[in-house]
């Protein structure tokens, strides 16, 4: 070729092109292997931990790695303390302050929540021992309506009373009363059954029926009472009086009393016999009032209320 030749001018100093890539050729599949046609859908191949991956696939390279050829550092591999983890990171140590305080955070809540209990029964023990009181029956005075040996509750509240003049020192703008007090529901009233402290000796407790209120005239004569020259209806009682009372009248501040069983009872008809002083003995002071009994609940067999009556003396 000459040197003026126009293909030997084009191609001098040209590099020559890279060789074509040798591809290997793709390993032919197993037996039984079949090819999956366009719009098949593939099924997912599970390969067990125990099972060796096809040959036709490309095997995990640290399948075979043995497990005794995992690495495991120490602090004291790497120059620390044996206490330098923990400093740096004291994971263990805050959970064992967090179990610490949740702990001392559930005693603290369980321990107020008994002394919250606790405060709170004995509020309703000492509301409940203001309001009721048991009470056992002694005696036969009582017959037919309380029998010897029954326990009643009795009603503290219906008789409570308060000074206005306590009030009005507290609460200015309520008026005073002239040191008198006032009955929050009801005084006591003719035909109530109370339990009271006995005149002549207040450690004994006494239960009997309200026959006169103050300003009452009573008497006792001829088989009946009467209350300001008339006759109460009783037909509650055992027996018919056998004796003879008065007429007296009832102080302010006192009630005169009777058991239902007359001829067998100690009650106001004859406790002026044991002192001088007749207000002292014939009548009930209402500071000695206990309250009204309300319910006889033993034995359950007799659970019922205590026959209360209204008593009106009947107009001649």
């Amino acid at each position: 070729m000459s040197e003026n030749d126009p293909a030997a001018g084009a191609g001098a100093g040209l590099p020559e092109p890279p060789p074509e890539p040798v591809r290997e050729p793709t390993p032919p599949p197993p037996d039984g292997f079949e090819p999956v046609s366009p719009g098949e859908q593939v099924r997912d191949v599970v390969v067990g931990p125990s099972e060796a991956a096809p040959e036709w696939q490309d095997p995990d390279p640290y399948l075979d790695v043995p497990a005794s050829l995992e690495l495991s550092y120490t602090t004291t591999d790497m120059g620390l303390s044996e206490g330098a983890w923990g400093r740096a990171f004291p994971y263990d140590e805050a959970e064992d302050r967090r179990r610490r305080r949740s702990a001392g955070s559930r005693a603290r809540r369980f321990g107020r929540e008994v002394v919250e209990t606790l405060i709170l029964a004995l509020l309703i023990f000492f509301a409940v021992k203001a309001m009721v009181q048991n009470f056992r029956v002694e005696g036969e005075s009582m017959e037919p309506s309380l029998h010897d040996g029954q326990y009643v509750i009795v009603n503290k509240a219906i008789f409570f009373r308060f000074n206005m003049d306590r009030v009005h020192d507290v609460l200015p703008f309520v008026p005073g009363d002239d040191g008198r007090e006032r009955h929050v529901f009801r005084a006591p009233r003719r035909g109530d059954v109370i339990v009271f402290r006995y005149p002549l000796d207040p450690r004994r407790d006494f239960i009997k029926r309200v026959i006169g209120i103050p300003g009452d005239t009573v008497e006792v004569h001829d088989g009946s009472v009467f209350i300001n020259g008339n006759p109460l209806e009783e037909n509650y009682i055992e027996d018919t009086p056998n004796y003879t009372y008065g007429p007296k009248t009832v102080p302010d501040g006192h009630y005169f009393v009777l058991g239902d069983n007359r001829r067998n009872s100690s009650d106001s008809s004859k406790w002026g016999g044991n002192c001088t002083s007749q207000q002292q003995c014939d009548f009930v002071p209402e500071e000695n009032i206990i309250g009204q009994a309300w319910v006889l609940y033993w034995p359950l067999d007799s659970l019922d209320f205590v026959n209360n009556k209204v008593l009106k003396p009947q107009a001649q």
